[in-house]
């Protein structure tokens, strides 16, 4: 039996171990819903013979490093999440159900089939007694979807430690791979201005909202798209009443790169920049928290060797760069090779109808397993 066959054998098995993740809900914010989770891949790992290391948090749910030795020479790191976008309860109005060849309910594609990829991969090695390409780390967090701010430091130190990094985020909607990812930035600004009559006295007052008006066109402008650049202004809030000259305004902005080089290009641009109005004051606050995933020489090796690995299993899936952010940005910017989108098949992540499908994602499964193997 081949690898692909060995993979599509473990259906069921698969499958009620993705269920049961998917019933232990576990929205970000809710630390003690996501030690329940870690609580859960605690046990399943030790007793796969992996060895954890359960590291407490005190905000988010606590964080698991579980190790499998190998006496190989290339060491791999998975960097997987179990926090969702779902609130506590989703699974009432959006149930767990298999559907045909789909797999439906919260967290399901993002990304508690990723973790199921990995767990069942190494249990494939196990079982028929395949060798590793070296020692594997699989890095479990609780954090990801709100920005990964406590656990960075954690997958960038875990990732230092290995020569390759396999993210088993989804694939893109229509299956590929993601080899590239764009950087992510957030901003918040407040310009702060001087409150007048608007009635009386209009040219006493300084504009907070005149000046976001100004700033919004300088900051949008500064969008490329022919390199991937995108920045957006997408929450504002500012003024009192209808009669008094708004003396200040907060603004939010989503900025979106796809080379490093741009993500610093548009932070220094927006941070130099000078109110019309000198009675106005800026303050900008935030910056890159997510780095772009390039597809550079390092990463397009891997990606070259994941292309051979299709090959064996009959597979051919293409590669996309993707504008979402995930941790395999940061792993692959302190230059680690990573190839992300190696979880599962489907679509709607974040979505009502997130779901996966479940033969291409069992064809996953067999080329994660391809790819941590000699």
């Amino acid at each position: 039996m081949n690898l692909r066959d060995l993979a599509h054998a473990q259906r069921q098995p698969y499958l009620e171990t993705l269920k049961d993740l998917v019933k232990l809900e576990s929205p970000t914010h809710n630390k003690a819903a996501n030690d329940k989770v870690a609580e859960y891949l605690e046990t399943l790992l030790k007793n796969d013979a992996w060895a954890v290391e359960r590291l407490s948090q005190t905000t988010v749910g606590d964080q698991l490093v579980a190790r499998q030795d190998a006496p190989g020479d290339v060491s791999i790191l998975i960097p997987c999440h179990f926090d969702t976008v779902w609130d506590i309860g989703t699974l009432q109005t959006m149930p767990l159900r298999e559907e045909e060849d789909k797999l439906f309910g919260p967290g399901v594609l993002d990304m508690k089939a990723g973790i199921t990829t990995a767990i069942h991969a190494l249990r494939l090695i196990r079982k028929n007694k395949l060798e590793l390409k070296g020692p594997v780390t699989l890095l479990l967090t609780s954090d990801e979807e709100t920005g990964s701010e406590y656990s960075k430091t954690l997958i960038e130190s875990q990732a230092k430690r290995h020569d390759r990094v396999l993210v088993l985020e989804p694939s893109r909607d229509d299956g590929a791979l993601k080899v590239g990812r764009k950087g992510i930035g957030g901003f918040e600004v407040t310009f702060k201005g001087r409150s007048a009559h608007a009635g009386n006295n209009p040219k006493d007052g300084a504009s907070a909202i005149r000046e976001l008006a100004n700033f919004l066109f300088f900051a949008e402008s500064l969008t490329d798209y022919e390199q991937g650049t995108t920045v957006n202004l997408t929450v504002a809030k500012g003024g009192t009443v209808s009669n008094v000259i708004a003396e200040e305004v907060h603004a939010s902005l989503d900025m979106r790169a796809l080379k490093l080089s741009e993500a610093e290009r548009v932070e220094a641009a927006l941070r130099g920049y000078k109110a019309k109005d000198a009675r106005v004051s800026l303050t900008i606050t935030g910056g890159v928290n997510r780095p772009p995933l390039e597809f550079d020489e390092k990463n397009q090796k891997l990606f070259a060797e994941a292309k051979m690995a299709m090959k064996s299993l009959g597979l051919d899936l293409e590669g996309a760069v993707v504008g979402g952010g995930s941790d395999g940005n940061f792993t692959s910017a302190i230059g680690v090779p990573t190839l992300d989108g190696l979880g599962s098949a489907g679509e709607g992540p974040h979505a009502r109808h997130e779901h996966i499908r479940i033969t291409e994602t069992l064809d996953r499964l067999a080329l994660v397993t391809a790819l941590l193997i000699n």
